[in-house]
């Protein structure tokens, strides 16, 4: 894993622990996002803190620690094909095994920890309309990361002429990824913090010894 993978998928998840005890202390609601959240945390250490065969750790090990192709987005066609020559044949046949086996049942599970977060953050607005986005991003997200898996496997599989077309969309198709996946993160957690916002001013109001005095005539 490249420095700022360590980094951005532990904060991520650690503000989403954050929000679900917050509101889980009030909201027994919360508990589904918990129980969610931790399969997906331990389905990425899984996949990703060791070496087994379907995860991006036998990958890096196999590779000599090559950065994986959504560790490291390259946009020209030439990189993504240099990469993968340079990857060797037993980094290409470990990485050709996690496009459809940890690369799909991380993702998996963090899925249902999205729509899980997004049914519960809906939940405290009013508009329909946010159940149906916080549904619909997440899994256009899942989506784009399993076109991705697939854009992957077919280039491993084209080697040592895997299409170029291919290799010049997978730097956008992983940015597009991770740009759904910030958004079907943060949107829900800034819908939780706004909520939480407004309950705490709401009972500071009520307890407040002013508000609690008659009103004089």
């Amino acid at each position: 894993m490249t420095p700022a993978h360590m980094i951005f998928i532990p904060t991520v998840f650690l503000l989403g622990v954050l929000a679900g005890l917050l509101l889980t202390s009030r909201r027994t609601g919360g508990l589904p996002v918990l129980l969610t959240l931790g399969l997906a945390l331990g389905t990425f250490g899984i996949t990703h803190l060791t070496e087994l065969p379907i995860g991006a750790g036998a990958v890096a090990a196999a590779t000599g620690g090559a950065p994986l192709f959504d560790q490291s987005p390259s946009f020209q066609a030439s990189d993504v094909l240099e990469r993968i020559e340079l990857f060797g044949s037993r980094g290409r046949e470990a990485y050709l095994l996690e496009t459809y086996t940890g690369d799909v049942l991380f993702p998996l599970t963090l899925l249902a920890f999205l729509l899980t977060l997004g049914r519960f953050a809906a939940s405290q607005m009013q508009p329909a309309a946010w159940r149906h986005l916080f549904r619909t991003i997440p899994l256009a997200w899942f989506a784009i990361d399993m076109l991705e898996n697939g854009m992957i496997h077919a280039l491993l599989l084209g080697y040592p002429a895997p299409s170029p077309l291919l290799a010049a969309l997978l730097g956008p198709v992983t940015t597009a990824k991770f740009v759904l996946l910030a958004v079907s993160i943060f949107g829900p957690l800034l819908v939780l913090g706004r909520t939480i916002l407004r309950q705490r001013t709401s009972s500071n109001t009520k307890t407040s010894p002013d508000a609690q005095l008659p009103a004089k005539t």
